[in-house]
């Protein structure tokens, strides 16, 4: 008789965290494309538009090529000073494993201490799937960012707070938003790409006050023919060194949406734009009148806490928070309804499904033997220590240390 043994985190040495992650990481080399002429260009826009084009959800080849060739040094008519990304991965053996694409966004009008990383798209080659590659695409456009604040910083064109300390990011706040499209559990993709995000520490902006739409990117003859076609997505934020605060503040929020349609007006017409634009406004300046902040919504990490799916529950948030319009009619009334009318325990059913699927590949890796603290020594919140056996003995859990100073904790 054999037993598997479980390993605990709080045993490695710091140094034995770096020296795995360098041996795990050193099979891929991550490229970042700086002209549409360079060799890689094609494969890594087919790649994306394969996946995302089809769907109204990919900009076209054009205005891909002109955000390259566009000078990150020049602001736009806003003020904001925009560093698109095209990223790819490859394998020991030249093989295109992974697509990444987003832009740094930064304008001191907005808010002088903010950077926003927009994570745009991102595409695993299947067999790069599960592997530590995917967590380094969601991260690598930091360091991007970090050499753009150093550059606009030392051509005068912005102040950065602490210039001498790049470990903190140079004293800027930087948040990462990527948009994801909301849970509903018939699609296997909308829950995997949440519980993705959530171990990664992002949250959901609550979309009662930021009912967000991702701009029609298609062609504009389509348009013109079909009508404008913008897409109810959740913005999924990680504030980076504040991942443990529950509230994000309406400046911030403001601040973010601007930043992000700053970038879609580069390539869609402005009119296309105004309406999505101003129904976040709206809703945060109403916001505004009783709080200085909006709710960041925990995201799921593993199979105990799928229930932070519920808020974020598709047919729910399209009833009461958006307007009328064809993703959200197609939606509500290709069958959903009548399954909840018919089974009003049908979202909790099909949580419990979701978690027995999770459930059957048991994690052996556990945070620290000290129940009430993660790897790092900081608590965890009350409610959310580990189980003590059983399938998910020893998973990883959401954070919470002391409440920062202006912000109350989770």
């Amino acid at each position: 008789m054999k037993r598997r043994v479980r390993l605990c985190m709080k045993d490695l040495f710091h140094q034995d965290v770096v020296e795995m992650i360098e041996r795990e990481t050193r099979k891929y080399q991550i490229w970042s494309i700086e002209d549409p002429s360079d060799p890689d260009f094609d494969a890594a826009y087919q790649i994306l538009w394969d996946c995302f084009g089809p769907h109204g959800e990919m900009e076209r080849r054009e205005a891909i090529e002109a955000f390259l060739r566009d000078d990150p040094f020049t602001p736009e008519p806003s003020g904001t000073y925009m560093r698109y990304f095209l990223l790819v991965a490859r394998d020991a053996d030249g093989k295109v494993r992974g697509v990444r694409d987003g832009t740094v966004l930064i304008n001191p009008a907005y808010a002088p201490d903010l950077c926003v990383i927009y994570l745009a798209h991102i595409f695993m080659i299947p067999e790069a799937r599960g592997t530590v590659l995917s967590y380094w695409l969601r991260i690598s456009p930091v360091e991007l960012a970090m050499q753009y604040l150093t550059d606009l910083h030392a051509m005068g064109k912005i102040t950065l707070p602490a210039p001498s300390a790049p470990g903190k990011y140079f004293g800027m706040n930087v948040d990462l938003a990527a948009e994801v499209e909301y849970f509903t559990p018939e699609e296997r993709l909308s829950w995997q790409r949440i519980l993705f995000y959530g171990r990664g520490g992002f949250d959901a902006i609550n979309p009662r006050h930021f009912p967000y739409r991702q701009p029609d990117f298609r062609d504009p003859e389509v348009i013109r023919a079909t009508g404008n076609q913008p897409s109810p997505f959740m913005v999924l934020v990680r504030r980076m060194g504040r991942e443990r605060q529950a509230q994000l503040p309406i400046d911030e929020a403001r601040a973010l949406m601007r930043l992000l349609y700053d970038d879609f007006a580069d390539h869609c017409a402005p009119h296309l734009l105004e309406n999505s634009l101003q129904l976040v406004l709206d809703r945060l300046e109403e916001r505004a009148k009783r709080k200085s902040f909006v709710e960041l919504l925990p995201l799921p990490t593993g199979p105990r806490d799928l229930h932070r799916l519920k808020p974020l529950f598709r047919h729910n948030v399209f009833t009461k928070y958006y307007p009328d319009s064809a993703d959200v009619r197609g939606y509500l009334n290709s069958g959903i309804r009548e399954r909840l009318l018919a089974n009003p325990r049908h979202l909790d059913e099909e949580l419990a499904r979701i978690a027995r699927e999770l459930e059957t590949r048991p994690p052996f890796v556990y945070g620290s033997r000290d129940k009430t603290a993660t790897w790092e020594g900081t608590p965890l919140a009350p409610g959310s220590e580990p189980l003590a056996d059983g399938p998910d003995a020893g998973e990883i859990t959401r954070e919470v240390p002391a409440p920062p100073s202006t912000l109350p904790p989770r």
